[in-house]
């Protein structure tokens, strides 16, 4: 049987008895059924880790609850797949596995409704040694920092349903240490009243789009845990970043 046309089947990250990772370990044992495409459903914050996932075969990991058209895209991706390795789909959680040498352990989240470009950034932070994951929207960002303690949020300005400015505002709303955590605002232009907006939503600082690596690596450099307890609580910023939010 080719992996052209394989099927493709969906395994629950947490069952009893025999897990997600343990079932599609077994099906992978078994010649008869190697073939099969293996896509997880996993609880946000409950997804195995990427060398169970790697080790497993597991093409790709949604994460709970799964929209339709997110579904949808992901099972089209999975069937036109020729080679090995992960797919990445959209919608709910999409994880980029870090190298072994992660970057002092900084998580990060990325908050971009552009498939694209969310790839390119999870790409991009993979490559610096960060572990990442991505979300389709504000409202999703926000859902996934009360489950998950990121160090940092790279937040797109203009997204559906919730932006980044009214997610900013959400999350500086909220109790300690969620409210607390550094927003870096992604903008696709620096018009007039952007580091404003930036500033009122309480962002902590921003980088233009197209993202370059250079900026990228200095801004999630200056607000790391390491550098922000070093300086006080208020990093050294870069000209034309905003500041910090005070944290009251």
């Amino acid at each position: 049987m080719g992996c052209v046309g394989a099927p493709q089947v969906g395994v629950d990250r947490q069952m009893p008895n025999m897990d997600g990772v343990a079932l599609a370990r077994a099906i992978k044992r078994d010649p008869a059924i190697a073939d099969v495409r293996l896509i997880m459903l996993s609880s946000l914050g409950g997804r195995a880790d990427d060398e169970e996932i790697g080790q497993a075969e597991i093409v790709v990991c949604l994460t709970k609850p799964i929209k339709q058209a997110s579904l949808r895209d992901c099972l089209a991706r999975v069937l036109a797949r020729t080679g090995s390795g992960p797919v990445q789909s959209p919608g709910g959680l999409v994880s980029a596995p870090a190298p072994a040498l992660v970057s002092n352990g900084v998580r990060v989240l990325i908050a971009e409704d552009n498939i694209v470009n969310q790839k390119v950034a999870l790409l991009q932070l993979r490559r610096l040694g960060y572990s990442a994951d991505a979300v389709a929207n504000g409202a999703e960002a926000v859902e996934a920092l009360s489950r998950i303690p990121y160090d940092i949020v790279l937040m797109d300005c203009q997204m559906p349903e919730v932006d980044g400015f009214e997610a900013t505002s959400l999350i500086r709303g909220r109790s300690a240490p969620v409210r607390h955590v550094p927003i870096i605002a992604m903008t696709a232009s620096a018009l007039a009243g952007d580091r404003e907006k930036c500033l009122a939503a309480g962002m902590s600082d921003y980088i233009s789009k197209p993202i370059k690596v250079p900026e990228l690596h200095a801004a999630l450099q200056r607000w790391s845990p390491a550098h922000v307890r070093a300086s006080g609580g208020a990093p050294q910023m870069a000209a034309g970043t905003i500041a910090p939010a005070p944290s009251s």
